[in-house]
């Protein structure tokens, strides 16, 4: 069971920032897919617009909705002409010419389609008014991803550190796994069938009717609300607690039953 919760709950900063984004030598120099994006003056803004999101570094990202790529930038003058874009297929990057080495921050607006994938890698910020049906989330440092109204299929959320994403409305297959200590805000969330992993200290609440399949690997704690049927694998001091609206009982661990 140990081998079994670890695999999918070590520290997530590799998944998706694996092949998204590079630190490079000693200047924190960092790139997505492998560029280090050009000034928002000399970006090509043609072609249908992406559904990938990539942050790297401390700035706030505000996605629009559109159908085609449109990018605003705010914020002091040193922060803005520090900013780098990357275009990579369906994927728009934000990143620094200076890495994680740059200081302030600034804002940029993103018109773009529904995001299918948001990835931060460092302390950034995404807020996004929905994600498409299929979606997925990962979050790589201590950023924070805001997801205003949840209606999806499905939604995986990967976390290595100590970010933060929160989300309200329905999703019907919801997958966590939390590396760090991360925090899922999902208490104005309803999803129908969830799993989650947790092998650290990460927090994740949530509301379900259906069923709650969890494994803890330290001292993580999960707070369901709602009727669902809960099960819980762990080992460490993490507790998984199913409640209706008004009281609280912790699910029962079956990690004995469950080891191999």
């Amino acid at each position: 069971m140990v081998d079994r919760i670890l695999k999918r709950a070590l520290p997530i900063a590799a998944l998706g920032l694996g092949a998204l984004l590079s630190g490079c030598s000693g200047n924190a120099n960092v790139t997505i897919n492998g560029q280090d994006g050009v000034p928002l003056s000399e970006l090509d803004m043609g072609g249908s617009a992406p559904d990938e999101l990539v942050v790297s570094g401390g700035d706030k990202v505000i996605v629009t909705e559109g159908d085609a790529l449109d990018i605003t930038v705010e914020g002091d003058e040193d922060s803005v002409a520090a900013l780098r874009f990357v275009r990579d297929g369906d994927m728009i990057g934000v990143t620094r010419e200076d890495g994680w080495n740059s200081k302030g921050a600034a804002t940029v607006r993103i018109t773009m389609a529904t995001p299918r994938e948001l990835v931060i890698g460092g302390s950034g910020e995404i807020e996004t008014p929905a994600v498409a049906k299929d979606a997925e989330a990962t979050i790589g440092g201590s950023g924070k991803i805001q997801i205003g109204e949840l209606d999806a299929d499905s939604l995986e959320v990967a976390m290595g550190g100590n970010g933060e994403i929160t989300a309200s409305g329905k999703v019907k297959k919801l997958e966590i796994s939390i590396g760090g200590s991360g925090t899922v805000n999902f208490d104005e969330v309803m999803a129908d069938d969830v799993e989650i992993s947790i092998g650290g200290s990460g927090d994740v609440a949530l509301q379900s009717n259906g069923t709650v399949e969890a494994s803890i690997g330290g001292s993580g704690d999960i707070n369901v609300t709602g009727s669902a049927k809960c099960s819980l694998s762990s080992f460490g001091s993490g507790t998984l607690n199913c409640r209706p609206a008004e009281t609280a009982s912790p699910a029962e661990d079956t990690s004995e039953a469950t080891e191999e």
